[in-house]
């Protein structure tokens, strides 16, 4: 007789889990810390986290059933793939079903940052400064902000991702749209319509971030990198934390060297005060708009999730894997 298959959601409740059409024992944790996954997942065949919610080998190691480790989302950058793949777990991802969201929610970062939104709300609920003067003309620090369409955008990753803000910033009206080659590329290997790295930096007045997280990105931005960049430049993260070094793009802030940054990652999630040179117990870094791992959630998010889990876990079992990472029998 045929073992049961057992489901562990260890991040449930993030979104609903839909039902699968096969034969399981389900269990559901609404959140799971580091130290809680191990106990939690050795008796599982199939373990659902999420892309900040990493499992590591030391934590399967008494997962001695597990034959699918499923990441609801499209960052898998933490999966140890070597070891996955020697004990024979499959590694599938959900991708895609945030495109949507995720790059609506870049533009509006986008806007959030040039025009200083946070900084004029808090002027106008916080401060007498508009009824004093009778106007904010001269507000703005460093000079009143370019238009959308005076913008350079830069766009650093062309996945879906990249492609779905470089769609949406055509559609508006930004001034140019360039996509960067990879960082460090030769001449000779730069791709039809894209631009060296070096050289995009230097004339973009808005960069994109939309990359992979991996060896090659890590510290992608940092502070020689921050250092080409234009005053009047704005940085939005929508990639993973710790592709932007968090320190050198704080100090940069400080000094005023950019004229924004916008991000919706940290290096160390979920983030508190503290936990990020970005955000410091007691102060607020300048120009700096934050929204905290937010892109991602809406209801056509949601809807696109569910549906993808349960068709990548049907697929596994019919043995027509779908959306797979680490395939084990290749």
């Amino acid at each position: 007789m045929a073992e049961e298959e057992h489901i562990v959601a260890i991040e449930g409740g993030h979104v609903e889990i839909p039902k699968f059409d096969i034969p399981h024992k389900y269990t559901e944790f609404v959140h799971s810390k580091p130290h809680e996954i191990p106990g939690r997942i050795k008796d599982a065949t199939i373990v659902i986290t999420i892309t900040v919610r990493e499992v590591t080998p030391e934590m399967c190691e008494q997962a001695s059933r597990l034959k699918m480790l499923l990441i609801m989302g499209t960052g898998t950058g933490w999966a140890q793939r070597d070891y996955f793949a020697k004990r024979g777990i499959m590694v599938c991802n959900t991708p895609n079903c945030n495109l949507d969201s995720c790059s609506g929610h870049a533009l509006g970062l986008y806007f959030a940052a040039r025009r200083r939104l946070y900084h004029f709300q808090n002027l106008a609920t916080k401060t007498t400064k508009w009824a004093d003067d009778g106007q904010l003309v001269t507000s703005w620090e460093g000079g009143q902000p370019l238009s959308h369409n005076q913008e350079t955008v830069g766009i650093v990753g062309y996945g879906p991702l990249g492609q779905a803000i470089e769609k949406i910033c055509r559609s508006v009206g930004m001034g140019e749209v360039v996509i960067a080659e990879r960082k460090g590329a030769t001449q000779d290997s730069i791709r039809p319509g894209r631009e060296a790295f070096e050289g995009l930096l230097e004339r973009v007045t808005v960069l994109f971030l939309c990359c992979p997280k991996d060896p090659s990105t890590i510290n992608l931005i940092d502070m020689p990198e921050l250092k080409k960049m234009r005053k009047e430049a704005i940085l939005i993260n929508m990639a993973r934390g710790g592709i932007v070094n968090e320190s050198s793009l704080a100090q940069s802030l400080k000094q005023r060297m950019i004229y924004g940054a916008a991000t919706d990652v940290f290096e160390v999630e979920p983030a508190k005060p503290g936990s990020s040179p970005l955000l410091p117990i007691g102060e607020e870094i300048p120009n700096l708009t934050i929204s905290p791992h937010t892109s991602w959630i809406a209801q056509k998010t949601l809807e696109n999730l569910k549906v993808s889990l349960k068709e990548t876990v049907a697929c596994f079992f019919k043995g027509q894997p779908i959306n797979v990472v680490v395939d084990p029998t290749r």
